[in-house]
């Protein structure tokens, strides 16, 4: 994609504040077919990246879908179409930044030192997302597991922390991520950091 930085004004006309998420946004892809329905680029960010370029602060890419099956999903904010697996394309460097703030600040998180704190044995204990929280005795589903933690001796061991790239999903059935604990807003933080980031660079 070209790189062109954006104005305020041009981001204010083309972002929607999500109602059904709360801190979530859409920003309208600047290539979206003509003539065809729009598509969006997803963020925790009030105003898209710097560049037209793919950013790491784009969740991913949502559009229509392509069939009035797949349309009898979730539901969606007006204008923009449901968050679902068959309409949100993930960004791979939005995956890869989820995994960093997980590594970066899971020893810090009070609600992962108390998990651990109540292992009896040493163990590795799996992150899990928390869009459906599961029982506190049974597994979760593998695409809501976005990752596990050696627990030593009552102690998160953060340097042990293993991302599981194999099954999990960013948008399942049960809907958009969600990070435990304190992780989450540690996420937004980071893709406000990266934006100033990029900014500079455009």
């Amino acid at each position: 994609l070209a790189t062109r930085s954006l104005s305020s004004a041009a981001a204010s006309s083309t972002s929607i504040k999500s109602k059904l998420h709360p801190g979530l946004y859409y920003h309208r892809h600047p290539h979206s077919p003509q003539g065809g329905a729009d598509a969006f680029l997803v963020s925790y960010l009030p105003t898209p990246p710097p560049s037209l370029k793919f950013s790491p602060t784009t969740i991913g890419t949502l559009q229509h879908p392509k069939s009035r099956l797949a349309a009898d999903g979730p539901p969606a904010d007006e204008g923009v179409p449901p968050i679902s697996p068959r309409t949100l394309t993930e960004n791979p460097d939005f995956v890869r930044l989820v995994h960093e703030v997980i590594a970066m600040n899971l020893g810090d998180d009070a609600w992962f030192q108390t998990q651990a704190k109540s292992m009896t044995s040493d163990t590795h204990i799996h992150i899990a997302d928390q869009r459906q929280p599961s029982d506190a005795n049974r597994i979760p589903d593998p695409q809501d597991i976005l990752g596990s933690v050696l627990v030593q001796s009552g102690q998160l061991v953060p340097a042990s922390y293993e991302p599981n790239h194999v099954a999990y999903r960013l948008v399942t059935e049960a809907g958009l991520l969600q990070l435990p604990g304190e992780l989450q807003e540690r996420l937004r933080e980071a893709c406000e950091r990266v934006y100033e980031l990029e900014k500079e660079a455009a």
